[in-house]
């Protein structure tokens, strides 16, 4: 309950890792002490043992997304962005490291969404130059690291005030060796 209030309400209370047998273990739109309270007694109740419960902040944004990097062989390692689009249609783009600033422009006007719910500034409903700035970071990442074989950043919410990752996952691979690819994904 301390560690919401420190982060200002609404959170959201989960374990720290996946627990099996608890298939609905995230408790979302918390509001206030009890209610923090009451998902962290039913995330600790007897069943499978939860290691950790991690207590965040819950955002909102206009624009939910997913980004990351990817080790293609024998291409090398490509950033992509992807997002849900209206009516279960997804956009993707995708492009080798390294990423220049027009690569970073290019990905997100690349996805497909007409139109994209706002442009560059605090005013539009997505701060575009904020999701240029994550992509070209993770470009960087992706060559200062090369034994990130997967990288996923999910999920990403974009909107008036910047981006906010809320998970990510990575996957290394011995630099040198080619990684396992799980395909187009």
């Amino acid at each position: 309950m301390a560690a919401a209030e420190r982060t200002g309400y609404p959170v959201l209370v989960r374990p720290c890792s996946p627990v099996p047998g608890r298939p609905s273990a995230v408790r979302l739109g918390l509001t206030g002490p009890a209610a923090v309270r009451e998902a962290f007694e039913l995330l600790t109740a007897p069943g499978p043992p939860v290691e950790g419960v991690l207590v965040q902040r819950q955002h909102t944004a206009p624009v939910e997304l997913s980004a990351g990097i990817r080790l293609i062989p024998p291409f090398g390692s490509v950033v992509q962005v992807q997002v849900q689009a209206g009516g279960g249609r997804t956009g993707r783009s995708l492009r080798l490291v390294p990423l220049t600033g027009y690569d970073a422009g290019r990905m997100w006007r690349d996805l497909g969404i007409r139109p994209w719910p706002g442009g560059r500034g605090k005013s539009s409903a997505v701060d575009t130059a904020a999701l240029e700035d994550l992509l070209l970071r993770l470009s960087r990442l992706a060559e200062e690291h090369p034994e990130i074989a997967d990288l996923e950043l999910a999920p990403v919410l974009a909107g008036p005030g910047g981006v906010t990752v809320a998970d990510a996952q990575v996957r290394l691979a011995p630099t040198g060796e080619p990684a396992a690819t799980a395909g187009p994904g």
